[in-house]
Formats: structure tokens, sequence, C-alpha cells
């Protein structure tokens, strides 16, 4: 993670999670102490069909 909060991720680890430039994650609070982005799943679909704003950043 970047001083200005940017997730920096190498192309290895991309392509180990087969995500790539440009693709919306999703920030998923998991517990006081641990930070989870999703790319695909249930929880993605859920947001997909969300009426309301989700800010993106």
């Amino acid at each position: 993670m970047t001083a200005d909060g940017q997730v920096h991720l190498t192309n290895p680890l991309m392509d180990f999670l087969r995500i790539t430039p440009g693709l919306r994650l999703l920030s998923i609070r998991s517990s006081d102490i641990a930070f989870t982005m999703g790319a695909r799943g249930p929880l993605l679909e859920k947001a997909d069909r969300y009426n309301g704003v989700i800010p993106e950043f």
C-alpha cells in the first residue's frame, strides 16, 4: 500500500489472483484487523444488484 492509500499489486500476484488492470474490486469489511477485497463471487453479485450508490475510489 502506498503512502497515499493506493494498493499496489505486482504482475505475478495479479496473475495468481486472476485479476487484470482496470478490474473493479470491492472492499469488504471482514474484521477489525483485516482488509479484504473481492473481484468475483456472491458478494460481488449482490453489489452489482444493489440499487444504491457504492462509492468508487
